[in-house]
């Protein structure tokens, strides 16, 4: 889950349902945020700063990518071989 006014996103425990106190540290005013299918990957579009966010979710390793002006939303296809920025 993104993190408000911040630019971190929480780790979320799915087996306890709870939020974990790690803090991943992304862009500027998150927007929209995915998941692949499989669980492997978590996309956030960074509006302010003009990119996305991917989080590895085995190793919590970011990388970004520049995608042009105010990215807001992200989707992933059903097979998670293509991902769309809005």
């Amino acid at each position: 889950m993104t993190s408000g006014g911040t630019n971190t996103v929480s780790v979320i425990n799915t087996a306890t349902n709870t939020v974990e106190p790690t803090q991943l540290i992304v862009g500027v005013l998150q927007h929209g945020i995915a998941v692949t299918p499989d669980g492997a990957k978590v996309y956030v579009a960074n509006f302010k700063s003009n990119n996305i966010s991917v989080i590895d979710t085995a190793t919590n390793q970011i990388t970004s990518v520049s995608v042009g002006n105010g990215p807001y939303g992200v989707a992933i296809t059903p097979d998670g071989k293509e991902v769309y920025v809005v």
